[in-house]
């Protein structure tokens, strides 16, 4: 299903990886008729994969080619989401360039050390970890509400957040509290931007064949054995799978789907909601 987004500016934060959920979003709003702003720290993926090289991905660039190829307006920002400083050039560079901003969505995100327990989890990388995840989220949302306030027309704030965000995941310390509070962000700015017609809603992640999760992996498995994407992620995947009842991981674009309808007008009632997205692994609120 398509939403017409026509006429709307969109920016979107952490999209440099080719195979992110944040490039499949702003594909997704483009092709919804939205222009977009795509922002990354870095204009090129650091470092640079072997499927980059392959495919000859170019970062915010590639993305931008895109957007422009569906008709729609492409800008790319380079920023740190943790500065504040950067973010507000961020925000008044797509206002320069687009004229307006009717759609944020607080993708990017790191993951962090994988397998460490929290008694050994060392304190500069967990201060990294929530600057991202969560002040990056914070910053980004704080100065885009002001244009949107200031504008009068409403808005959209999604924030991309995560099943880790819900339930305890061992290994995974800083980056489940950092969702977790992500959510906890939404639902309070959901209640202080409501009476301005601005809605904040979540989407909560599960397992997607992602760059952040084991995508790279999985690419790497099916050229090492001459076998299918498919089958490759089977293999990669087969613990996690077990625990999600659909049978699957997600694609990117299936959490872009759920991005595209929260920005759409088709959601204008409904704020403050973490949207799970996980092939049923989580059905509590």
């Amino acid at each position: 299903m398509s939403y017409d987004l026509s006429g709307k500016v969109a920016l979107v934060t952490g999209v440099v990886k080719k195979h992110g959920i944040g490039h499949a979003i702003a594909l997704r709003l483009a092709q919804d008729g939205a222009n977009v702003a795509v922002v990354d720290m870095n204009r090129m993926p650091q470092p640079l994969s072997e499927d980059d090289r392959i495919e000859e991905w170019r970062g915010l660039d590639s993305v931008v080619e895109e957007i422009e190829a569906l008709g729609r307006q492409g800008v790319a920002i380079v920023a740190d989401v943790t500065q504040s400083k950067q973010v507000k050039e961020m925000v008044d560079k797509t206002l320069a360039r687009l004229g307006k901003i009717d759609i944020l969505v607080n993708n990017a995100a790191i993951l962090g050390p994988l397998g460490v327990p929290a008694l050994d989890y060392d304190d500069q990388t967990w201060h990294r970890v929530l600057a991202v995840n969560l002040t990056g989220p914070f910053l980004c949302s704080k100065v885009v509400a002001k244009v949107m306030v200031e504008r009068g027309q409403g808005g959209k704030i999604v924030n991309i957040a995560s099943l880790a965000g819900k339930i305890g995941c061992p290994g995974i310390a800083a980056y489940g509290a950092s969702k977790a509070g992500l959510i906890n962000l939404t639902q309070t700015l959901a209640l202080e931007l409501a009476p301005y017609k601005i809605n904040v809603n979540a989407v909560c992640a599960g397992t997607t064949f992602t760059e952040m999760g084991t995508g790279r992996p999985v690419r790497s498995l099916a050229r090492k054995l001459g076998i299918g994407i498919e089958e490759a992620t089977a293999q990669v995947y087969a613990e996690q799978i077990q625990d999600i009842p659909l049978g699957r991981v997600a694609q990117p674009e299936e959490q872009a789907n759920a991005v595209a309808f929260l920005a759409s007008k088709e959601s204008d009632f409904i704020t403050g909601i973490a949207l799970n997205v996980t092939g049923g692994r989580v059905m509590a609120p």
